[in-house]
């Protein structure tokens, strides 16, 4: 029987891809984490900052008590089973009357997972509703391969390179629309997008991405954290646990990982496959 989510919502899941709104937090909690990541804000002098897109959790001590909040693991092992690893992390801000928009993409496209039983779970820090520019989904769209992206690098674009889904209808499209404490849990391939806040309120959000043990990087060995459960396989490297918020050694660790990520070298799943 599941932990958190209802067996409909579980079965929708799977058909559709995801499901929202899944409540995880109270709001006063969400607005604990909020003052968290303003507080680097300020420290930083960066107002939303788009940095943070990959294992920022492994910065803030805070964000690891986030990605292990316990209803938000029990919508997940609903979904993975009991034995769950968090292997990624983002943070994603818009600030009032941002123009910054996400194109349609999936997540799948650059990380190779095998089995693709990887999901990712989207916190509202703050409200994200149509008019913040909350996340938009595609149903459905996870159960085909990845398609093809054309990489744009427009510099309104969220996105690391700007990937976009070629020749995408997104006539189907929903809104996973959020409050401040809920998230909407996507399928990793899933094609998912965000438009611009034509709000006077900033949209936060964090995102986790889990899966089970047993799921493998095609890519070679990569690192995650096991938070609940056991790891019986030997397909992870570990991450380091964060004794402190921006530890000198794990911020090393971390650029390592983002500059990585950023590197034009890098492949998407569909050149990889010759399906380019």
């Amino acid at each position: 029987m599941p932990k958190c989510l209802s067996n409909d919502q579980v079965e929708h899941a799977r058909r559709e891809g995801y499901v929202v709104p899944v409540p995880v937090l109270p709001r006063v909690k969400a607005d604990y984490y909020l003052k968290h990541f303003e507080s680097y804000e300020r420290a930083t002098g960066q107002s939303a900052p788009n940095h943070l897109k990959v294992k920022p959790h492994l910065l803030f001590t805070w964000m690891i008590e986030l990605g292990t909040t316990p209803a938000l693991l029990d919508a997940i092992e609903d979904l993975i089973g009991p034995n769950i690893m968090l292997v990624t992390s983002a943070i994603w801000a818009k600030n009032a009357r941002d123009p910054h928009f996400v194109t349609w993409h999936q997540d799948s496209a650059y990380f190779g997972y095998e089995p693709m039983n990887v999901w990712g779970a989207w916190i509202g820090l703050t409200d994200s509703h149509i008019e913040h520019g909350c996340m938009r989904y595609l149903p459905r769209s996870h159960l085909s391969p990845e398609m093809a992206h054309t990489e744009t690098h427009d510099e309104l674009n969220l996105l690391s390179r700007g990937q976009s889904i070629e020749q995408l209808n997104d006539s189907k499209a929903v809104d996973a629309e959020v409050s401040a404490g809920e998230a909407s849990i996507h399928h990793f391939r899933l094609a998912h997008s965000s438009k611009p806040n034509t709000s006077d309120q900033r949209r936060i959000g964090v995102l986790f991405v889990y899966c089970a043990p047993r799921v493998r990087c095609t890519l070679g060995r990569y690192p995650a954290l096991l938070v609940r459960g056991e790891n019986s396989f030997d397909h992870w490297d570990q991450d380091p646990i964060p004794e402190c918020d921006l530890d000198p050694e794990i911020v090393k660790y971390f650029e390592g990982f983002n500059s990585r990520y950023e590197d034009p070298g890098t492949k998407s799943e569909v050149e990889r496959a010759g399906r380019a």
